[in-house]
């Protein structure tokens, strides 16, 4: 075997591995999506605000429920006071535990912005970040030479800061930084290489 056909095989072994990203075209632009899910620290803390959440929930509702017998008066101040500070962490912890988890990149091409959303379990999106395309300077590739993976990042411009859009074998992402590259910062489409 040659060089020339060993790296062919690899680049083919590389591309014919699941997609780590999905893109998909939409009326205003284009959704890039990871096809990864959450880490397990953050799935395993969203479960415990979920139960803690409820259990706070239910302490709320019970201490204003329970019969008078046990409270001096009708409705004391301890008794509110309590009821709302169960009330106020039950909402907060249902809202942790009902929030995505992994973040969206949205290239809105109609009105020229790149946004970073999160979806909740029921599909609402919540938009964390926005920016023009003015503001991205860059996009860029940084290679992990331990994982053989990239990240594809957008750099804004005159900083050091950027959104990362995906992460993925280095062969998958070329496509991807080509089409962010041309919509992004009006630079021709490069073709990449057919093997």
């Amino acid at each position: 075997m040659t060089d020339a056909s060993t790296t062919q095989g690899h680049l083919g072994e590389t591309l014919a591995q699941t997609s780590h990203y999905t893109v998909e075209d939409v009326y205003w632009g284009y959704m890039i999506r990871p096809n990864r899910g959450p880490k397990f620290s953050v799935a395993l803390g969203q479960a415990v605000s979920f139960f803690f959440g409820v259990c706070f929930m239910t302490a709320c509702l019970g201490i204003l429920v329970l019969p008078t017998l046990f409270f001096d008066g009708e409705l004391g101040s301890m008794r509110v006071g309590s009821a709302t500070l169960f009330g106020a962490a039950a909402i907060y912890l249902l809202w942790f535990a009902s929030r995505g988890t992994l973040p969206e990149v949205h290239i809105d091409t109609n009105l020229g912005e790149v946004r970073e959303v999160i979806c909740n379990r029921a599909g609402r999106p919540t938009t964390v970040g926005a920016y023009s395309f003015d503001a991205i300077g860059s996009v860029l590739m940084e290679e992990n030479p331990d994982t053989s993976r990239a990240k594809l990042i957008l750099q804004y411009r005159d900083t050091q800061k950027g959104v990362i859009v995906a992460e993925a074998p280095t062969a998958q992402l070329i496509a991807l930084r080509n089409r962010l590259a041309h919509d992004l910062l009006q630079q021709p489409r490069l073709q990449s290489v057919a093997a």
